[in-house]
């Protein structure tokens, strides 16, 4: 019996036990915590880009990937309801501290 899994199957994806499956966990540096504490409004847009890239390939006609590990569709409700709440934040800036949409 072997211990290497043929990936290139479809049955590799039963062969894979889900415990195994861990989220991963990148490490934020010193400089993104800064940049994220000094600009609060920066937090949805990699949201707001990853929805950007599911909608490009809605646009395209390509097939979405919908499994345990990704759903492509949750990440463009993510990405909507961050740009939602990033628009209120702009718009508010905008009326307080702009000339209008006339200039």
């Amino acid at each position: 019996m072997s211990n290497v899994i043929d990936l290139s199957t479809l049955r590799a994806a039963r062969a894979l036990p889900l415990e195994n499956v861990r989220p991963v966990e990148f490490t934020v540096t010193k400089r993104q915590r800064g940049w994220r504490g000094r600009n609060p409004l920066r937090r949805p847009c990699n949201r707001i880009s990853n929805a950007v890239t599911v909608a490009g390939k809605i646009r395209r006609g390509e097939a979405l990937r919908v499994d345990r590990y990704l759903d492509e569709r949750a990440i463009l409700w993510e990405g909507v309801e961050a740009a939602r709440l990033l628009l209120a934040e702009l718009f508010e800036l905008a009326v307080k501290h702009g000339a209008g949409a006339d200039q």
